[in-house]
């Protein structure tokens, strides 16, 4: 089974990223080949994408399933061809690193700390960290059956490739 994977990193926090990806309406029209899709349920959808794979290019129908959901965390999927026989599954990973910790003010001379003391001047506060860094890695595999899989399958390694990027 073709499958691919692929990693970015995005200086957005994770939920702003989750709120993106929780919804099957924000992340289907970004498959290749989209071409309309239908939600059901909160876990399940039909998809049309049509396939270009070399000479030969049908638009497929795929019933996608959620199986597996951790809040924030990961979103997990199965396809399986309603009109060909075609399945696969997918996964979106979300991990975010914590903001950089913020340097710390220089120090004072007592000088300094006294006439913030007499003029009522707080104490310089250490500056507000960055954003936080969020890594997402799309996991997509699909295998074509029938008697035509075997040579189908050969060219969806490209287009898992794509479809992952």
């Amino acid at each position: 089974m073709p499958e691919t994977r692929a990693t970015r990193s995005v200086d957005l926090p994770l939920a702003q990223i989750w709120d993106f990806v929780e919804d099957f309406d924000n992340w289907a029209p970004l498959l290749q080949g989209y071409e309309s899709h239908e939600t059901h349920s909160e876990r399940e959808s039909t998809w049309a994408l049509t396939g270009d794979l070399g000479p030969f290019s049908k638009t497929v129908h795929l019933k996608v399933v959620i199986t597996e959901w951790t809040e924030g965390q990961r979103v997990a999927f199965t396809l399986e061809g309603l009109d060909e026989q075609v399945s696969g599954q997918g996964a979106f990973d979300l991990q975010e690193d914590p903001p950089p910790a913020p340097p710390e003010p220089p120090p004072r001379s007592w000088w300094q700390r006294l006439l913030d003391l007499l003029f009522g001047r707080p104490a310089p506060a250490a500056e507000l960290a960055g954003p936080a860094t969020s890594h997402v890695v799309f996991t997509f595999a699909v295998e074509a059956g029938g008697p035509m899989g075997p040579m189908i399958n050969a060219m969806l390694g490209p287009y898992a490739e794509s479809t992952a990027q």
